[in-house]
């Protein structure tokens, strides 16, 4: 990605030329805009993101140094040059205090130019490299606190501090989009949010989804902001999407987590258009039986099995009746039944299935609970579109319900293939059982999930021995190794060759071929 450069000068043809004829691409730079003036500048910052400026110190009304003194305190990470044709010692010593990176007299040497340029480019690359890792960090810190894996203390690991903000759980409703129209909605939605939201933090939960953490100070209501999300953001039809209560402090970063999640999947159960707030939904969950949402992980695996369908009931049935022992009022059954509903029908999304028969499906059996007199009446229509479920699942062709799970699946190994990634875990992670699973892989991949995440690995080993200098113990770590002298024996296998030899192989461009036994 290329810095962006603005041009602030008054005189129009010093901009275009500065636009025109200094190479700014050989050196990493592109020209995002010019403007004439302070205010010019200052509008074009306001909605385009900026690393650099080249501004002249003479301009009518407002001045460069008047500029320089803005972007110290609103715009600290933009590096500023200042052209002038004044070259009294006392502008160039205003402009280095006021934080300027250089000073350059007019008329500009574009030579002079282009070094400068070489040499912000290494400063930039090494900020950007340092930013990158330090935001992956708080990333991961703060995923892990979202799920409920760790605590977020901001003080010890210099998290943000975020007062009031808000959770949104986005994700695509088309899984079979390729990897790279994947990343680039995800980063069109970050660019969107960030124009509106300067401050918004981007957690990538999953292959396909987003959560963000949206710092919202103002006391006005929640449903202004979504309101503006959802007119100024292209594209957001194509997302479920779910906002969270307000929140105070990572402390409920856990809480908002799960809150903004339960509104998404209310969203891609149904046919709602826009963003579900949780605020709208709570009473659907406030009563729900925890041995009631338990079942779902095992339930969806059940009926997405053909060897385990018929099981499904049985396992319903305890539920209700653990429900039932509890002696809930008929409302806060069917409340828990219908947050049930929802729930496995956003589960159900992974299969390809009819979507107009699903929203249908469940429309038709909520009303029916909503308008039961008694519990009994409500289980029977919960163990009714249990059974219409299994029906409709076992209409659909074997070898295309389990293919867009299969490739979602893939996709996550091609993502996390340095972890300690298992059958058992990818099985948990997707709802199925180990054993369907297993043989669903084979089928739609023509390979078992070890030969298949061996493969992943191997190609990137490979790419990093090519094209880095990393000692063969730290890719060995990269590729998700632990054990150097297993990883040298797969890599044989796989190759035909150590890693040492296939780096001193291809070092002297000679084609490699991987060994027969391995493919």
């Amino acid at each position: 990605m290329s810095y962006q450069v603005l041009i602030v000068d008054d005189e129009e043809i010093v901009c275009r030329g500065l636009a025109r004829f200094v190479k700014w691409d050989l050196y990493g730079f592109e020209v995002a805009g010019t403007a004439g003036s302070v205010d010019e500048a200052l509008a074009f910052l306001k909605k385009n993101p900026v690393d650099l400026t080249f501004m002249d110190i003479r301009m009518p009304e407002k001045t460069g140094l008047d500029l320089l003194k803005i972007l110290r305190q609103e715009y600290p990470d933009v590096k500023s040059v200042i052209l002038s044709g004044y070259s009294d010692f006392t502008y160039a010593q205003e402009a280095i205090r006021g934080g300027a990176v250089d000073y350059l007299t007019k008329p500009v040497v574009l030579k002079d130019i282009e070094e400068l340029l070489k040499r912000l480019s290494q400063e930039f690359s090494a900020r950007r490299k340092e930013t990158k890792i330090h935001s992956n960090r708080m990333e991961a810190l703060l995923l892990s606190a979202a799920k409920g894996y760790s605590r977020a203390d901001s003080v010890k690991f210099n998290l943000p501090k975020l007062n009031r903000w808000y959770g949104l759980s986005m994700v695509l409703k088309n899984k079979k989009l390729t990897e790279e129209s994947l990343s680039e909605k995800k980063e069109h939605m970050r660019h969107q949010i960030s124009s509106i939201v300067p401050s918004a933090i981007f957690l990538d939960d999953e292959i396909f989804s987003l959560f963000c953490l949206l710092p919202w100070e103002s006391d006005s209501a929640f449903g202004s902001l979504t309101s503006l999300l959802e007119q100024l953001c292209t594209g957001l039809e194509e997302w479920s999407c779910g906002a969270s209560k307000q929140k105070y402090g990572l402390e409920s970063l856990h809480e908002g987590w799960e809150e903004a999640c339960k509104a998404q999947r209310y969203h891609r159960a149904g046919t709602n258009e826009g963003i579900i707030l949780y605020q709208n939904i709570e009473t659907l969950f406030s009563h729900s039986s925890k041995s009631l949402q338990d079942i779902l992980p095992e339930l969806f695996c059940l009926i997405t099995n053909t060897e385990t369908r018929t099981q499904a009931p049985k396992l319903l049935n305890s539920a209700l009746i653990s429900l039932q022992q509890q002696k809930p009022t008929l409302t806060q059954y069917q409340s828990a039944c219908i947050s049930f509903l929802i729930e496995l029908n956003s589960f159900l999304k992974n299969l390809s299935l009819k979507d107009e028969e699903l929203h249908s499906g469940l429309k038709r059996i909520l009303n029916r609970i909503l308008l039961s007199e008694n519990m009994q009446d409500s289980t029977a229509c919960m163990t009714e579109y249990l059974e219409w479920l299994i029906r409709l699942i076992s209409q659909v062709d074997e070898h295309s319900l389990g293919k867009d799970v299969i490739r979602e699946i893939q996709l996550f190994i091609r993502h996390h293939y340095a972890e300690n990634i298992s059958l058992n875990s990818l099985a948990e992670q997707f709802y199925l059982h180990p054993n369907y699973l297993s043989r669903l892989f084979k089928e739609k991949t023509g390979c078992n999930f070890v030969e298949y995440l061996t493969e992943v690995r191997m190609e990137k080993v490979k790419e990093l021995l090519r094209n880095t200098d990393r000692k063969i113990t730290e890719v060995c770590e990269m590729a998700g190794y632990d054990n150097p002298r297993y990883f040298s024996k797969v890599f044989k296998q796989y190759t035909g060759v150590t890693p040492r030899e296939y780096r001193e192989t291809e070092s002297d461009d000679i084609p490699f071929e991987p060994s027969k036994e391995t493919r």
